[in-house]
């Protein structure tokens, strides 16, 4: 990575209101280190065709958020800069901007844009990292670039609104909108949520209550589906365990030579025989304990055998109520403690729907005042911008006449947006959509700016309509060879109009014609020159005086400047000041 761009410095003067102070380029196509200090007023660039006045243009679009291209890089290099000093002292509303974004808002805005051949790119707002959308909404506001090849607010149909209702003055009336639409969008969609939950909730209280019903019928006892399985192997074994205990009980005592029978004589003889021995008592007392034990369990088998009996009804029971846990456990939860736990959820979430009928009357009639009061709103504008478009177009009509433009229609197409039953479709700049449209020769059919063929006729339309809007939105205006087409007493027409314009806003113009260059307040020679590495480079010199002589007498003869083209040239210098 390269060396980054040096950081611009510039001091204000008390009056110094202008907007873009200073441009810094380098290593940006033909121009490899480039710095331009601009005042108030008209600021002018000549210069030969070639010499890179246009280039100049495109660093500041990249300013204002362009799109960069890695071929604009001076060859041999790896990177190219353009940083540029704003004085915002003046623009509230751009401090708001960017506290917004997370920048530091001052007096002073620097934008720096780095654009790198490995395609990352790189934008610093006040020292901060910021995003090309981020430079993109503050370019909008500082500068308007206008050219012959750039989409800018004239040709764009959306932008017509905002110059007509900057001519009429509604910018009162156009926050009083936006304020009663966003209100109006909030309400809408406040309600259509709720309407969604409500139509949810009616679904869901459907579902839970079924559910609930569901495991209420079920009545789920914790432990039971093991007491359940033991149950079963038993109904199902039940003659192999009848035919174990009754087999178990005769051999231990029913049947003839049993087991208890053969241990009682056993323990006879032992008595007998203990008397000749007493060591055999203890063995004598502990075969009485074995046989009162094996007594114990013939007399449970006995009755365990007459409790078994098959039973294939109950079988049939306690198979469909296993069978029930387990289509239960798949559908709620793996075991009966943990269904029982979302049973209980359920009930708790159908205690929790309510009636929103209530609710959703009251958000009803609130949208329904709110669309009232913007419709009103709305229709007001709509009808200020009928009555301003009739002045508009007098005024246009008449400027353009003043531009050699004679014969021009200008005409502001207003199409008010409706909803199916008839309500006034509005947004946050109201319910219209503004288009302007031209003929520019008798005759000719009455088409969009958009459509005009003419450069040169275009240019002046937006010089005119800027005369009458100077006091804008944007505080920055560029004209990139706004003479196009123009010539003879109508260039000191449009330099004389560039003045006008220029007394409200910052004016920068690229221009070929003396007699709008002789109105500049800053006047700037762009020119092209070899270095001894044999490279082309861009250079700007600020003229002073004389040098302007020269330069507007070059501009006048030529290659030829002679002591009548310089005669003419002061000539020219001397009408602008008058006025």
């Amino acid at each position: 990575m390269g060396n980054p761009c040096p950081s611009l410095t510039h001091s204000l003067p008390d009056l110094f209101k202008t907007m873009l102070l200073e441009i810094r380029i380098k290593d940006f196509a033909i121009i490899d280190d480039l710095s331009v200090t601009f005042g108030p007023g008209l600021n002018v660039f000549t210069g030969e065709t070639g010499a890179g006045k246009s280039i100049i243009i495109d660093a500041i679009d990249l300013i204002l958020g362009d799109r960069a291209q890695t071929e604009l890089i001076r060859s041999e290099r790896d990177e190219a800069h353009v940083e540029a000093l704003f004085d915002i002292s003046a623009v509230k509303s751009m401090h708001t901007l960017l506290e917004e974004a997370g920048i530091k808002s001052s007096d002073t805005l620097i934008i720096n844009r780095v654009i790198q051949r490995a395609g990352r790119n790189k934008v610093y707002i006040n020292g901060s990292l910021a995003t090309l959308v981020t430079l993109t909404e503050i370019g909008s506001r500082l500068v308007d670039i206008y050219g012959q090849s750039e989409h800018q607010s004239l040709t764009r149909p959306e932008e017509h609104v905002e110059i007509l209702d900057a001519f009429g003055g509604f910018q009162g009336l156009r926050e009083e909108m936006a304020k009663a639409y966003a209100t109006w969008a909030m309400l809408k969609s406040e309600l259509d949520g709720l309407e969604a939950h409500v139509k949810k909730s009616a679904e869901d209280r459907e579902l839970l209550s079924f559910q609930s019903k569901e495991l209420d019928q079920a009545a789920l006892v914790p432990g039971e589906e093991e007491e359940l399985k033991r149950e079963k192997d038993r109904l199902q074994n039940s003659e192999r365990l009848l035919s174990a205990a009754a087999g178990a009980e005769a051999a231990l005592y029913s049947e003839s030579g049993a087991i208890i029978e053969r241990l009682g004589k056993l323990i006879k003889e032992l008595e007998d025989a203990s008397r000749f021995d007493p060591g055999l008592v203890k063995t004598v007392e502990g075969l009485n304990s074995v046989v009162l034990s094996l007594e114990e369990a013939a007399s449970f088998l006995r009755d365990y055998s007459s409790s078994i009996e098959s039973d294939p009804a109950r079988l049939e029971e306690v198979g469909s109520r296993i069978d029930l846990i387990v289509k239960l456990k798949r559908k709620y939860a793996p075991t009966i403690e943990e269904i029982l736990d979302r049973k209980a959820a359920i009930d708790r979430e159908l205690g929790d729907i309510t009636d929103y009928e209530e609710k959703l009357k009251e958000l009803g009639q609130k949208l329904k005042e709110a669309g009232e009061k913007a419709a009103s709103v709305a229709s007001e504008l709509t009808e200020k911008r009928k009555r301003a478009a009739g002045e508009l177009k007098k005024k246009i009509e008449g400027a353009l006449e003043g531009l050699g433009m004679k014969g021009c229609i200008f005409e502001t197409l207003i199409e008010t947006d409706t909803n199916p039953d008839g309500s006034s479709r509005f947004g946050e700049k109201g319910a219209d959509r503004v288009s302007f449209l031209i003929s520019t020769n008798p005759g000719e059919e009455i088409k969009p700016l958009a459509r005009i063929a003419s450069g040169g006729e275009l240019s002046r339309l937006m010089l005119a309509i800027k005369g009458l809007t100077a006091a804008g939105r944007v505080p920055t205006l560029i004209f990139d060879e706004v003479d196009t087409g123009i010539s003879g007493g109508m260039a000191r027409v449009v330099g004389s109009k560039l003045k006008g314009v220029s007394s409200g806003n910052q004016v920068i113009c690229i221009t070929h014609l003396p007699q709008v260059a002789a109105f500049a307040d800053g006047h700037y020679f762009v020119s092209k020159t070899e270095t001894g590495e044999g490279r082309t480079v861009t250079r700007v010199k600020e003229l002073k005086t004389a040098d302007r002589v020269e330069d507007l007498a070059r501009m006048l003869g030529g290659k030829e400047v002679t002591d009548t083209t310089r005669k003419h040239a002061r000539e020219l210098l001397e009408g602008a000041d008058k006025g």
